[in-house]
């Protein structure tokens, strides 16, 4: 059963990204953190219904990240330059992974092998048994998705790309010699949820966004907004959407962005709008330039304009041929 991407997975015990990265040649040897330790493979949680205890054990997770946050300086002037206000990150519960905390916390084995479910921290090796875990987030900025005020879902952005954050150096190590960088983005394993699903159901107009950043910039100008996390949304998943009578889609303005406009158009239909932005920038990076929250407001009601000509010339158009 599955696909060349799922042998993989199994074959060399890596998560879907990385399965897919390898199958791509731009990493012909795994690097081990990525790898799943000689374990069974597990599947992952269903993040919508977890149980008691895994809803426990990821509260206790979050809420460790955001206390670190706030005791990293390198870690939150990070958030800071990319503007998302204060208000912003406490009503989020933005956290940051110091690599220690979260794994110093555990203090069962139950806990252990529970957070090596959630993917909180990577499974045991063999010949490692008493060893430390190794949090999965370390040196990330982690921003959780939050259901009836419960975080049920992290996904982290690394700090090692930030060239100004000491904090990530000291996370890390120093590079070795011919090593690829960390993904900018790592999540924790499964089908990534909506980022922001409660703020777009039900909501007429949403901001469809692909970067976490972007979504947060979004919510902090008070938009209805969502994070798809990528570009990948199956046709399954689109109707949390089914209110919504305008879909904004802010994607970066590169082919996978481009393309998965096109296709969110086939589900969507007229109600989706892409927004192309400038320069080919993202909706973060406008928002951190000097008068990019009145461009894009501005960008917007061009939108909305022409939503409602549409609107207006299908209904004439309907009353015409009724006349008739």
């Amino acid at each position: 059963g599955g696909d060349v991407i799922k042998l993989v997975q199994l074959k060399e015990r890596l998560d879907f990204k990385y399965a897919c990265e390898w199958l791509e040649g731009r990493s012909a040897s795994p690097p081990s953190e990525w790898k799943v330790a000689s374990q069974p493979v597990r599947s992952s949680p269903t993040w919508e219904r977890l149980t008691l205890p895994l809803q426990t054990l990821l509260n206790r997770a979050a809420l460790v990240y955001v206390h670190a946050l706030w005791r990293h300086r390198d870690a939150l002037a990070y958030v800071q330059r990319r503007g998302i206000p204060e208000h912003v990150i406490r009503e989020c519960a933005l956290g940051y992974c110091d690599g220690h905390s979260f794994a110093e916390s555990l203090r069962s084995d139950e806990d252990r092998q529970l957070a090596e479910e959630l993917g909180l921290i990577w499974p045991r090796e063999k010949d490692k048994e008493h060893a430390q875990p190794r949090e999965r987030l370390t040196g990330r900025i982690v921003v959780p998705e939050l259901r009836w005020g419960l975080p049920v879902w992290l996904i982290g952005r690394s700090l090692r790309t930030a060239r100004s954050s000491r904090t990530a150096d000291l996370a890390y190590g120093s590079e070795p010699a011919g090593r690829r960088p960390p993904p900018k983005y790592l999540a924790l394993p499964g089908q990534r949820p909506i980022l922001g699903l409660e703020r777009a159901v039900g909501a007429s107009e949403v901001v469809l966004c692909e970067g976490v950043f972007d979504y947060l910039t979004a919510l902090s100008w008070g938009l209805a907004a969502c994070c798809v996390s990528g570009t990948s949304l199956p046709a399954d998943r689109f109707g949390f959407l089914a209110k919504a009578e305008l879909v904004h889609v802010v994607f970066d303005g590169d082919v996978a962005g481009n393309e998965a406009a096109s296709r969110f158009a086939v589900e969507l239909g007229d109600r989706l709008r892409p927004l192309p932005l400038p320069d080919g920038c993202d909706l973060n990076d406008l928002g951190c330039r000097p008068g990019g929250h009145a461009f894009f407001f501005q960008l917007l009601e061009q939108n909305r304009r022409a939503h409602r000509e549409r609107v207006w010339t299908a209904e004439r158009n309907h009353d015409h041929a009724i006349s008739h």
